[in-house]
């Protein structure tokens, strides 16, 4: 078997769409699908399933790609290895977080390991679609509160994310909001019209007073919610730790402190092979060992 046969054949089998991974490759489209028909003429075995645009792996496909997951990550490896042998040499990690995270958090407590590491570069990638891109090795690791059950990773927890409501003084003095029976007239601001942002909130109330969430207002974006209750736009619900500052300036205020909404829970998510490398490693190692009082979370 060829070997650029088998890394075109990885890429496909990790995209699974064939304009995408010869961007990857930076090679023509005719240039992936050619590939594959030599390396299927070569083992003599179908390794994709095609209906319409739609690939899938074949059974034979599934066990090279097993295979090719162990060759090419120990390539990588060892082009690592090799790269510390020259003057000046770097090697890139690419981390994928959640956006709020990322941009308040991560980036704030990052430098000390990237001056205790100076032959290490970072990427960063902040979205809420993290799955894709870590199965597609388009991250080397992800920081997540979602839960991934995918085979092959490995799951490292970080801290446990509170959550808390939020609205300016004059607004809970304007509505007199003393109970969650006061939600029923007001706006509720939420990341999405059904609610999901709030259901570490609404777990937490008895099953009589849920429906005292009516008016919704959608913000898609954090900021945006904490910046809607800054206004007077209603109530949001937001991380704890992405308000310390307004809670503390007394700029915002929790209506219901007597109301301990469910928590998330942050994870590294890595595959087992990536952890292996040591530049990975040594991210991980920095990053599970950050106290989350330094997060600014429980």
């Amino acid at each position: 078997m060829d070997l650029y046969h088998l890394k075109t054949f990885f890429f496909l089998a990790k995209v699974k769409n064939f304009t995408k991974a010869a961007s990857l490759l930076f090679v023509t489209q005719s240039a992936v699908s050619h590939a594959i028909k030599k390396l299927e003429a070569s083992v003599d075995t179908p390794l994709f399933k095609r209906k319409g645009k739609n690939l899938s792996l074949t059974d034979a496909g599934h066990t090279l790609f097993a295979s090719c997951e162990k060759i090419f990550y120990e390539i990588e490896r060892a082009d690592q290895d090799i790269a510390r042998f020259k003057k000046e040499a770097k090697v890139r990690i690419r981390i994928g977080s959640t956006v709020e995270f990322g941009t308040s958090i991560l980036i704030k407590h990052i430098k000390d390991f990237l001056d205790a590491h100076p032959d290490i570069l970072l990427d960063f990638l902040f979205s809420h679609h993290l799955e894709t891109p870590l199965v597609q090795d388009e991250v080397d690791l992800i920081i997540d509160c979602k839960e991934h059950l995918l085979p092959n990773l490995e799951k490292i927890y970080l801290f446990q994310e509170q959550y808390i409501t939020i609205a300016s003084p004059a607004f809970v003095r304007e509505h007199k909001i003393r109970s969650v029976e006061g939600l029923e007239k007001i706006n509720i601001l939420s990341n999405d019209k059904h609610l999901k942002w709030w259901q570490n909130f609404i777990t937490a109330i008895p099953e009589k007073k849920k429906s005292c969430l009516k008016n919704v207002v959608q913000i898609n974006h954090i900021r945006g919610i904490i910046n809607g209750a800054i206004s007077g736009l209603g109530i949001g619900f937001v991380p704890k730790y992405t308000v310390l500052r307004e809670l503390e300036e007394k700029i915002l205020i929790d209506p219901f402190p007597w109301i301990k909404p469910g928590a998330d829970h942050f994870n590294i998510f890595i595959k087992k092979e990536k952890l292996a490398f040591k530049k990975n490693k040594s991210l991980v190692d920095y990053l599970s060992l950050l106290k989350p009082s330094e997060f600014g979370v429980d």
